[in-house]
């Protein structure tokens, strides 16, 4: 087993995390030094709630497109059957 073999890739999620993460905190760096510390831990708050928001609606609705394909598959299926 080589070593490159044995080096397992880190998920799309963690990436993108890590990613929203960087952006939030810098955003909210950047506002806490231009304005205050508190309109700074505000507009971090209210970002991460938006990031998390967001993630959690493309997660919903990669969900409901996997339940539809199932669903219309089947009922393409029912409809492709020979009569009896």
């Amino acid at each position: 087993m080589s070593i490159a073999s044995s080096i397992r890739p880190a998920s799309g999620s963690l990436l993108r995390l890590l990613a929203w993460s960087l952006v939030v905190l810098g955003s909210a760096g950047v506002v806490a030094v231009l304005a205050s510390p508190t309109a700074g831990l505000v507009a971090g708050a209210v970002l991460a709630l938006l990031v998390v928001a967001g993630d959690a609606l493309a997660k919903a609705s990669r969900t409901m497109d996997r339940i539809f394909d199932e669903e219309l598959d089947q009922g393409r299926r029912i409809a492709a059957a020979p009569p009896r």
